[in-house]
């Protein structure tokens, strides 16, 4: 989608971008498929959908709004520009990732405005990493180091720190921590999966009860 400083765009994935990764249903069983870790999942959207049918727990991730996919998606919502739409109502928004960094909070701001506070869809702040020293414009919030495999300009812990203070008390949270960008160390993709799949019960059944309702008598 061309997005500034992207993951997976900027020849710096985590893994190769030859082939894609396609767990069979064995390695899937007891686990989260988190489809399209990079990409687009409403890019080649059929391919995508078809390829997953099968993975009893998965979800997908857009930086596109639309959400009419069979399971939980996750919703970046300024991947180019700020998109705020309104969340499905079959509740299988799973959360809103929010590119941030401290020269755009802003439009944070406005991300868990819209989201977390008004409408009570998690959100997820995503602090980005930078190849270009000139993409960073606060350099004083920065510094080189290796995240995961690669190197970048991350953000420093304090400013990490700090940046999620501002928001203390609205319920949005971190991709990771201060100290680590590990999955293992964060897991709010797991938890948010679980909850998702309690709001997409609850619409489910206050659809059904609401067609009901709505039948003309014989």
């Amino acid at each position: 989608m061309g997005c500034a400083e992207c993951f997976y765009n900027g020849g710096r994935f985590y893994r190769t971008l030859e082939e894609p990764l396609v767990p069979s249903l064995q390695e899937a069983m007891g686990r989260i498929v988190r489809v399209n870790s990079g990409h687009d999942s409403n890019l080649q959207r059929e391919g995508v959908i078809g390829a997953t049918r099968h993975y009893p727990d998965k979800f997908y991730n857009t930086s596109i709004a639309r959400f009419d996919f069979p399971g939980p998606v996750v919703y970046t919502c300024n991947g180019r520009r700020l998109v705020l739409a309104e969340p499905p109502p079959a509740g299988n928004l799973m959360f809103v990732r929010v590119r941030a960094c401290t020269w755009s909070l802003d439009e944070v701001d406005a991300a868990v405005e819209f989201y977390q506070k008004k409408r009570g869809i998690p959100t997820v702040l995503t602090f980005m990493r930078y190849y270009s020293r000139d993409a960073v414009q606060r350099p004083e919030d920065y510094e080189w180091r290796k995240s995961v495999l690669n190197d970048y300009w991350c953000i420093r812990p304090e400013a990490m720190t700090r940046v999620m203070a501002r928001y203390k008390g609205t319920g949005a949270r971190s991709c990771g921590t201060a100290s680590s960008s590990l999955c293992i160390d964060c897991r709010n993709c797991e938890m948010l999966y679980w909850e998702c799949l309690g709001r997409m019960k609850r619409a489910s059944k206050e659809a059904y009860w609401n067609k009901q309702l709505n039948c003309k008598a014989p």
